[in-house]
């Protein structure tokens, strides 16, 4: 059961990666596709046209770092290596963002770091509180 939430959600990060347009899904709960079978991989690597002091830029990319964070959460019901936790998440975040550029969408290496920092946070606060939970264990036990 737990690995398929962890397949139904990455299927949900994939669908809204590739539709032409996340609002459309949202609001009218329409699925666009559109195929560039020759897509302009330099702009994979722009980081130079993002409006970056917008609040909706701001928003849409907490919003990526909230799925990876998600994401990563079901990940870790599946397995108990953070490793693996870790690879699975940022790779899926680099395979998503590069897969934009071929339906017509801004894939951007940039946005694989927003996703890899929801990945990287989960990872973190569950170490945080696993290692602070086994201290206070220890403290008490003695």
């Amino acid at each position: 059961m737990r690995v398929l939430a962890v397949l139904l959600f990455g299927v949900l990060i994939f669908i809204l990666t590739c539709t032409k347009s996340v609002q459309d899904f949202i609001f009218y709960r329409q699925l666009y596709f559109q195929w560039n079978p020759h897509p302009d991989f330099s702009k994979f690597l722009d980081f130079s046209s993002y409006p970056f002091d917008s609040p909706t830029y701001v928003f849409q990319k907490m919003g990526h770092g909230m799925f990876f964070f998600l994401f990563s959460f079901l990940l870790r019901r599946v397995t108990y290596t953070f490793k693996f936790v870790f690879t699975i998440g940022c790779s899926f975040a680099f395979a998503t963002e590069f897969a934009q550029l071929f339906f017509s969408r801004t894939g951007c290496l940039l946005d694989v770091l927003y996703d890899s920092v929801g990945v990287l946070s989960y990872c973190s606060i569950f170490l945080i509180i696993t290692k602070g939970q086994y201290a206070y264990k220890d403290f008490h036990d003695k």
